[in-house]
């Protein structure tokens, strides 16, 4: 390919990814038009956050007793009551409050959220839980207080399985095409560990459809319950004897009802799989904290930003020419290519976050001031200017070498702020290398005429 047709196709390109990472990638959906990027993640230091205080619940349940003393499901005429608190005195200490605290700190993990502060008073058990405020919010606030106390009971309340049963549960998906519905099916895998398996196929082979001697059909049903509520009622129709009971939540081709087929599904299992709180809370506090930081203390630095870039680009294109020009090029797609992997990462960006935006910018405009100062050094043969582009690459990467280390070291902090700067060095210090290895240097030396 000509010099000048590889230039104008790499420019063009850079132009492309520019568009998408600045602008976005819309296409139509339905009535509205979708970014297919992935919105960036901003910490809760920029965007505000939600508070809540939950407290051991001092409720108390009412139980009911027959004439003869055995419980009932309602008061009856000639028997007695009893208020029995949902939480007893011994499931009220230091262990079992440090065990909620795990529980939440896993299922808030397992869930994908990223930031979070929980503060524990290890005397009465109370907890303040601050979370990012978005679309998870509300879904993220009931997994610091729901149970999540699973079981599967007979017609007469009995319970046949639960918790201490279940080795993991799983959320599936397969296409379905049948006379009754088309599109994709959501199901639950409740997969029961070795020592129940035995368990439930017993009640497989127990809670069956049949007929009695009138020849009338006998239907014996269990409930799956989570926290008292059913979540479905069922006989079976075969033996299970591998252990796993699959659960099918709904088959759809519609979008939004398949997202809260999936969206039901991963939150349940989120639950079950962490198990259930040893204890029962009571929300005393939800509200949202409005970020201290607002669009106006981002204007300025923005504007000084803005200025100081447009300079560097003006010093850039004057003293070196075509070659400033290219550097310019490769700049603005390296920047475009680095907040697109942010994105496609989920890269939570906070204060320090932007920092380190900030400084890899920086790097990657000394690295190509770098690179052209020694190629305007060498103004020979191609052969030479490649020599001495990939010792000037050389150079750089040795330099930038224990940037990239600190990098990867601060990745594994796990104080979000640190972790957020760090990662984002990482990635901003490897696209460096890689972009200025291939992109720009087929820029700068398809653009230099050889002289002999």
């Amino acid at each position: 390919m000509n010099r000048g047709l590889k230039i104008t196709f790499i420019t063009l390109l850079i132009v492309l990814l520019s568009i998408i990472s600045f602008v976005g990638l819309f296409v139509q959906d339905t009535k509205d038009m979708k970014n297919l990027l992935p919105d960036y993640v901003f910490g809760m230091d920029l965007t505000g956050y939600r508070v809540l205080t939950v407290k051991v619940s001092d409720a108390s349940n009412t139980v009911y007793y027959d004439k003869d003393g055995n419980e009932v499901d309602e008061e009856q005429k000639d028997g007695t009551s009893k208020e029995v608190p949902v939480n007893s005195e011994e499931v009220l200490n230091k262990d079992n409050y440090l065990k909620v605290k795990k529980i939440v700190q896993a299922r808030l993990n397992d869930a994908g959220i990223s930031e979070y502060l929980i503060r524990l008073n290890e005397k009465d058990g109370t907890m303040t839980v601050e979370l990012p405020q978005n679309d998870m919010t509300n879904t993220a606030a009931q997994f610091i207080y729901t149970i999540g106390k699973f079981t599967i009971e007979d017609e007469d309340g009995n319970v046949l399985l639960d918790n201490s049963n279940l080795d993991k549960v799983q959320v599936g998906y397969s296409n379905s095409s049948t006379t009754s519905s088309v599109g994709t099916s959501v199901y639950m895998s409740f997969m029961f560990n070795d020592d129940s398996k035995e368990k439930l196929k017993e009640i497989t082979n127990t809670y069956v459809a049949s007929t009695d001697e009138s020849g009338n059909e006998v239907e014996k049903k269990i409930s799956m319950k989570i926290d008292g509520t059913t979540l479905l009622e069922t006989s079976f129709d075969e033996e299970i004897s591998n252990g796993v009971l699959p659960i099918s939540l709904g088959t759809s081709s519609d979008e939004e009802t398949l997202s809260s087929y999936i969206e039901q599904a991963s939150d349940t299992a989120v639950l079950l799989n962490n198990g259930p709180l040893p204890i029962t809370y009571t929300v005393e506090q939800n509200r949202f904290i409005n970020s201290d930081l607002e669009l106006n203390d981002f204007l300025i630095p923005a504007i000084v930003v803005g200025i100081i870039l447009l300079i560097a680009f003006i010093v850039l294109l004057i003293k070196y020419k075509k070659l400033g020009l290219l550097g310019i090029i490769s700049y603005i797609g390296y920047l475009a290519m680095l907040l697109v992997i942010i994105r496609y990462t989920n890269l939570v960006i906070t204060i320090e976050g932007i920092f380190g935006i900030l400084i890899s910018a920086i790097l990657n405009y000394i690295l190509l001031v770098y690179i052209i100062h020694c190629l305007k050094k060498k103004e020979k043969e191609l052969k030479v200017y490649k020599s001495e582009y990939n010792k000037s690459m050389l150079s750089m990467v040795l330099v930038l070498f224990p940037i990239l280390i600190i990098g990867i070291v601060l990745c594994f902090a796990e104080w979000l702020p640190i972790y957020s700067f760090g990662t984002i060095i990482f990635w901003g210090v490897l696209v460096m290398a890689i972009w200025n290895s291939i992109v720009t240097r087929i820029l700068f030396l398809n653009s230099i005429k050889e002289k002999n």
